[in-house]
């Protein structure tokens, strides 16, 4: 299985993308979450490229919240550096780690809700290749969540594991880690 998150600037399938993260694990393990972290896939994106190459959008009450994130997750997104990838680089790099992962094309990918799948699918008709997820194959975090664990929030606790101490939001790396943390311990105790 993989956990996916991408990071956009706007909520439309259109969406530039800022960058993106996926691990890919086994359901019946359980994982700590730095050694989650190492193993993560993660690539930061060249937005202006992405604009002029793909016409993606961005949207300004978007830019206004990003700008009022913490300093490490705009750091690790927003913020342009010079070694910002192309995104047909970026997202073929990912290809080649995914494969390295899993030659099954019927693992499941998880993802919180549907605007990952919807913005990746939607560049991957533009660059016209063949989805290194296919459609069927995603599935929602905050659903099975809900339903293993008992809640109606899409979070649960992970015995021994403090997300306030550890996780820091919108990090894509750190949101696919956490995810996968409470997918792989939700109604298990």
């Amino acid at each position: 299985m993989f956990a996916f998150d991408i990071e956009t600037l706007g909520t439309k399938s259109n969406s530039a993308i800022l960058s993106m993260a996926c691990i890919h694990f086994e359901p019946d393990q359980r994982y700590n979450y730095d050694d989650l972290l190492q193993s993560a896939f993660f690539a930061k994106f060249d937005i202006g490229y992405q604009k002029t190459k793909f016409n993606r959008t961005i949207n300004k009450s978007t830019i206004d919240w990003w700008s009022k994130q913490c300093d490490h997750a705009k750091k690790k997104s927003f913020i342009p550096t010079p070694n910002d990838l192309k995104f047909e680089d970026g997202y073929e790099l990912m290809r080649q780690w995914a494969n390295s992962k899993s030659k099954n094309q019927k693992e499941w990918v998880w993802a919180r809700g549907n605007l990952d799948q919807s913005v990746l699918s939607d560049i991957e008709d533009q660059m016209e290749v063949k989805p290194i997820f296919f459609f069927n194959r995603w599935r929602d975090v905050r659903t099975a969540i809900d339903i293993f664990a008992a809640t109606e929030t899409g979070y649960c606790d992970v015995p021994g594991f403090d997300p306030g101490a550890h996780v820091i939001k919108h990090d894509p790396v750190q949101d696919c880690a956490y995810d996968i943390m409470m997918l792989t311990h939700a109604g298990k105790e």
